[in-house]
């Protein structure tokens, strides 16, 4: 963070003090008596931290600590009444609900130039960050870089560059927060001409040729403004200023983004997030339970369950999709219709696009849609959606394949006669019979009757032929009506129950094969996409430990589920049985009344089978289901004590393969109906 220019010291200095006379307002909320803050000490160290950023999922939270202790490290400023290091890039991880001891970023991210303002990506796989690896940065694409977790390291950085290296290379030389949107679209920094001084908050935006020049941001006012951070919703924006009021010092504010570019309300977060102190840094999880933020150079915790409502993103209900044609799989221009279930009434009209394709938004409240298709030429399709209100953001996925009626001719068509010799055809009608001719005619005309017409999503009927052998008169000649059935929707869970899924992964080393953990994972994050929010979801590993990865998760988090299947290894022996148990806890937990409550049980079982048939008998009188997924080769032995197990636990068993995962996995989803 550096100084160049004396000039405009000075001249921030007096806009600083204009601030003081000229301030904006904000709403005020006040949380004492419902929130308690929290400092959580084993993150901090005797020097300074700040810039946080977390994953949607609330498991890994990424900072900048003055600490030291590398073998980079160096001495290079004075902060307060300390000499501190070069800042660094550390990060810490939450297993079984605890945040563990803070490591630090390997060398390469972090060297001896000092880095800042880390911003995980949702996913936890990139990490965008800052350093003035002067004179480098700016023939590196700097100051801002990137860098993506690949092959269980941090690959090599990799500068934003653009708009935002042209601006940083002629106008400012410290910043304070920077902020990258979830969809990496959007880039908003703190920034000014000295650390010490006021700074604005600018914008850039990311387009087909890379990151715009940055704008000052109209939020900004004539004070200070610092730390921004947008929410896991991609518009909801948390920053620091001193320019609405407040306690004194630094405070905490919320404000959306609109389309625009314009900015909604602008709220404080009140007591006890704001103090007279400065206050900063603030940052949420995905579903807005959890928040963090910085006091005093120290990272606080503050449990928001009991939280005003209106400090926390305003999450809707994003809800996109594609209509085809069953056979031809073209997109199929259509209105989509959405319609209260109850009501009947409409609630929106949307057209598709020339391709098909379709996107809207609906409020973030529980509800129960019928989703009707029409389009023309094709029969009118329907869907229901239920919509249940969460803290987070929610997207849907709705599909449809439309049938077309197969069209049949009404008769027969004009046939060829010979009427002068085989070499001398003419295409004339059919003549009609002469009287004497009558008694030489079958006794009931010949008529063909085509077959019926079952069309298939995956593949395409062979066309209905009617030959002009059937009659020698048109008038006798009859087509039956060509019955056509559209195949369901496979992955439609339209009187399906709402489902309670466990899934209980063998995670030891021998499941890494690419036919068996990979594959289903692969098929677990496909499933997903189908599933609705009421759909709960949790995942317990086990080899050497048994572990909860997820609990009772809705599907519509599915970047929160994708990112901890993604993040599944193979290592270690089977403990299966103490596994199952815990299965067993989560399933009770989250019990669904007349749902589909089912554990899913996936081993390539390289341990005692026989071991888990007690437990599995005990428990199949509480209405949850054990299925077994059984991976690689097995003897007739084998596969018969899973399918014992399969029985003991009222679940089904299925060997699974590359050609039978998807279809294994719907039918445990569809397992209950309502």
């Amino acid at each position: 963070m550096k100084f160049k220019h004396l000039f405009w010291m000075v001249l921030l200095v007096g806009l600083s003090l204009n601030g003081l006379f000229g301030q904006r307002k904000a709403l005020l909320l006040d949380h004492r008596d419902q929130i308690r803050v929290t400092k959580l000490g084993l993150l901090n160290s005797p020097y300074r931290e700040t810039n946080l950023s977390i994953t949607p999922d609330g498991k890994y939270l990424y900072y900048m600590s003055l600490r030291g202790g590398q073998h980079w490290s160096r001495t290079y400023m004075a902060w307060g009444a300390d000499s501190v290091y070069d800042g660094d890039i550390w990060f810490t991880e939450k297993v079984s609900g605890k945040w563990q001891r803070p490591k630090c970023l390997s060398y390469g991210v972090n060297t001896e130039f000092g880095e800042d303002e880390p911003n995980i990506s949702p996913n936890g796989r990139r990490v965008y960050y800052q350093s003035w690896r002067y004179p480098d940065w700016l023939f590196e694409g700097g100051p801002y870089f990137q860098a993506d977790f690949q092959g269980g390291k941090w690959g090599e950085s990799k500068g934003l560059g653009g708009g935002i290296t042209e601006f940083f290379k002629t106008s400012f030389d410290a910043t304070d927060g920077m902020a990258i949107s979830p969809d990496g679209q959007r880039f908003i920094v703190a920034c000014g001409y000295d650390y010490r001084a006021n700074m604005d908050l600018y914008m850039s935006e990311k387009g087909p040729h890379g990151w715009s020049y940055c704008k000052r941001l109209g939020i900004s006012t004539a004070g200070n403004e610092r730390s921004a951070f947008i929410a896991a919703d991609g518009r909801t924006l948390y920053f620091a200023s001193d320019g609405y009021g407040g306690y004194g010092g630094l405070d905490i504010f919320k404000t959306t983004i609109n389309a625009d570019g314009t900015f909604g309300e602008v709220i404080n977060l009140g007591k006890p997030f704001n103090t007279a102190a400065d206050d900063y840094g603030f940052i949420l999880t995905g579903d807005g339970s959890e928040g963090y933020f910085i006091r005093n150079g120290d990272i606080h915790f503050a449990d928001l369950t009991n939280a005003d409502p209106r400090m926390k993103p305003s999450f809707e209900v994003s809800l996109k999709g594609h209509i085809r044609d069953s056979l031809t799989r073209i997109g199929v221009k259509s209105t989509v219709i959405l319609m209260d279930a109850r009501t009947k009434r409409i609630v929106k009209r949307i057209p598709t696009d020339n391709s098909g394709k379709y996107v809207t938004s609906l409020p973030n409240k529980n509800a129960l849609y019928d989703q009707v298709i029409v389009s023309d030429g094709y029969p009118s399709k329907k869907r229901r959606i239920r919509v249940t209100e969460t803290g987070s953001q929610q997207s849907f996925e709705s599909n449809f394949y439309l049938g077309k009626p197969k069209e049949v001719p009404l008769s027969p068509p004009i046939v060829e006669v010979p009427s002068k010799p085989a070499q001398e055809k003419t295409n004339i009608p059919v003549r009609q019979p002469q009287p004497e001719e009558v008694e030489k005619q079958p006794e009931k005309p010949v008529v063909h009757k085509p077959p019926i017409a079952e069309v298939d999503q995956m593949a395409k009927p062979d066309p209905v032929e009617i030959k002009p052998e059937v009659s020698s008169d048109p008038a006798e000649a009859k087509v039956e009506e060509v019955e056509v059935k559209i195949a369901e929707d496979p992955y439609s869970f339209d009187g399906i129950a709402e489902n309670n899924l466990i899934l209980l992964l063998d995670v030891s080393a021998s499941m890494g094969e690419s036919d068996k953990l990979p594959l289903l994972k692969e098929a677990i994050k496909k499933l997903v996409t189908h599933l609705r929010a009421v759909d709960r979801i949790s995942v317990v590993t086990y080899s050497d430990n048994a572990a909860v990865i997820l609990d009772g998760v809705s599907a519509a988090q599915q970047t929160t589920i994708n990112y901890a299947i993604d993040h599944l290894g193979s290592s270690g022996a089977t403990r299966s049985k103490s596994a199952l148990k815990k299965a067993y806890k989560v399933a009770e937990n989250h019990f669904i009344r007349g749902g589909n409550n089912r554990i899913i049980l996936a081993t390539d079982g390289h341990f005692d089978i026989t071991d888990l048939y007690g437990l599995a008998e005990k428990n199949n009188t509480q209405n949850v289901n054990l299925s077994i997924f059984s991976f690689g080769k097995m003897s007739d032995r084998k596969a018969e004590l899973f399918e014992e197990l399969a029985n003991l636990g009222k679940g089904n068993h299925a060997n699974i393969s590359p050609d039978n995962v998807n279809a294994a996995l719907l039918r445990e989803a569809k397992a209950v109906r309502k």
